[in-house]
């Protein structure tokens, strides 16, 4: 729940509440940095990437632990896959937040004989 409907209901029970979006907002931010560590934003989304038992393929720059490229799915994902491999469509949608649509679609196509 986003903090700037936290604060409206504790408001609402206790009057003398002087607890402000602000403080929300930062609170959530410590709460987030305490639980991450001291890992930068990529080791820890591989952290959970292997973790979660995802798979995961990484591409670095020549000669460098830069990575470049980065692409991970669920396991059943690759198991439908592998029985549905004729026609693949990825569809990448842009500005994925606005329109509350996935990063990624993928669509397999089966040929009718």
């Amino acid at each position: 729940m986003a903090p700037r409907y936290i604060v409206a209901p504790l408001k609402d029970k206790d009057p003398k509440n002087l607890t402000s979006v602000t403080q929300m907002y930062t609170s959530t931010t410590t709460y987030r940095t305490c639980k991450r560590d001291a890992l930068a934003k990529m080791q820890l989304l591989l952290n959970l990437i292997h973790k979660e038992k995802y798979m995961c393929w990484t591409k670095n720059r020549d000669k460098s632990d830069v990575v470049a490229d980065i692409f991970w799915t669920h396991p059943d994902y690759v198991k439908l896959l592998n029985m549905v491999h004729l026609v693949l469509i990825f569809d990448w949608t842009y500005k994925t937040n606005r329109y509350q649509m996935p990063p990624l679609d993928i669509v397999g196509v089966m040929q009718q004989s």
